[in-house]
């Protein structure tokens, strides 16, 4: 026998998922700004402090800014942790409210130059960070029908929390730090942090199912993610596609500087790739996927490497148009990564791949940038040329499903 939801019933269960989407989706941008800024904040905190008499502390600025990124290397065990907490809501708010607490208290360490115990709050933070992005992601589809349209435009507009809270936190930092001071921009960002934990008290989770120990073991977890082709296929795409997308944010000052450019154009080149990722965002939210989402990254891959080919011709236009274009197929990759997570993942390690992967992400993101800073001035060509090189080959490897 079947029951049926009668029109009041149906009216309070559109109206709870619509409420649910909204504190979703305030929460996502609330915690993914508080996270793109934190780095950048970290540095003008500590050069500030520097030149305010504790010179020693502009020595360690990157240091610091590493203790929060390096942590999110270790989003397997970030994952194994969220794991052992029975209630998804709690584990959110959990997590996001310890990220507000320590980066927080690490600005205010900072501040007084206590080097040693800031450092021990943002290696804190930083393993949370995985679940900061990830572990949000991966319960976003529970808050919906099962309803592939439906899906794939909400993977969309949270692929866009992605861009705009990249733009808007960043931005942010550098405003709050002329207008008011360092230490404030970290306070704001713990701020936000700490309104994500508020939201996420707010979001109707379904009851998920709990993997057992040795299930959601990090080596389990991992040999899941390898052995499951969609998964592995995503992993190959996105980590091949990102040390080469994140090198274009270095790349872009050695090319206004080959080119003996205003120091402007660089910022001006990543502010337009921006650009390129929010307007693609907003054309698949409203209208959302249709294509075989594996099938999708793997050509925005091959795409985003033959652009960024276009640089090494040394013309201003030319590199206008690559970095558009690459900010708009990354777009497409993140939500067709967001897709392929919630689809291929078994429900009981869902939570737990997203994190791992994310994590992952970022440390391949991290290399990234580090190669980027060693190409010197006059090889800029042969940087680009690297970074398409690495993002091609990551989408030809991928074969197709049959």
């Amino acid at each position: 026998m079947t029951t049926s939801l009668t029109p009041p019933q149906l009216h309070r269960s559109a109206g709870t998922r619509r409420g649910g989407l909204a504190a979703y989706y305030a929460a996502a941008l609330a915690i993914r700004t508080s996270d793109a800024g934190s780095a950048a904040a970290i540095v003008l905190l500590a050069l500030h402090t520097a030149r305010d008499g504790h010179p020693s502390l502009g020595t360690y600025a990157g240091l610091l800014a590493s203790c929060l990124t390096i942590p999110h290397m270790l989003g397997p065990l970030s994952a194994r942790a969220l794991s052992l907490i029975p209630n998804a809501r709690l584990g959110l708010t959990t997590a996001f409210a310890l990220f507000a607490m320590t980066f927080g208290a690490a600005g205010l360490l900072m501040a007084h130059a206590h080097i040693a115990m800031a450092a021990l709050c943002l290696v804190i933070a930083g393993f949370l960070g995985p679940i900061l992005t990830g572990g949000l992601s991966s319960h976003l589809g529970s808050l919906l029908p099962d309803n592939r349209a439906t899906q794939r435009r909400a993977q969309s507009a949270d692929s866009l929390t992605y861009a705009i809270s990249n733009s808007v936190g960043n931005s942010m930092v550098g405003a709050v730090a002329v207008l008011i001071s360092p230490l404030a921009t970290m306070m704001v960002l713990a701020a936000l942090a700490a309104l994500a934990a508020l939201l996420a008290t707010l979001l109707p989770l379904r009851d998920i199912p709990r993997a057992s120990a040795s299930r959601a073991s990090v080596k389990n977890v991992l040999l899941v993610m390898v052995k499951t082709k969609g998964l592995r296929d995503i992993m190959i795409i996105t980590y091949g596609n990102a040390i080469g997308f994140t090198s274009l944010i270095v790349l872009a000052t050695t090319f206004a500087r080959s080119q003996h450019l205003p120091a402007a154009t660089g910022p001006f080149l990543l502010a337009v790739m921006g650009g390129g990722s929010l307007l693609v965002g907003v054309w698949f939210t409203a209208r959302p996927l249709t294509v075989d989402v594996v099938r999708a990254a793997k050509w925005c891959a091959v795409a985003s490497g033959v652009f960024m080919f276009l640089p090494a011709l040394g013309q201003t236009w030319s590199a206008a148009v690559a970095f558009l274009a690459v900010g708009g197929c990354q777009s497409v990759l993140n939500t067709a990564a967001l897709a392929v997570r919630r689809e291929a993942s078994p429900p009981d390690l869902r939570e737990s791949v997203f994190v791992t992967m994310a994590g992952a992400k970022v440390g391949v993101a991290t290399l990234g940038l580090a190669l980027a800073g060693l190409v010197p001035v006059d090889a800029m060509p042969y940087g680009f040329a690297a970074a398409g090189l690495l993002s091609l080959l990551a989408g030809l490897s991928v074969r197709g499903n049959k």
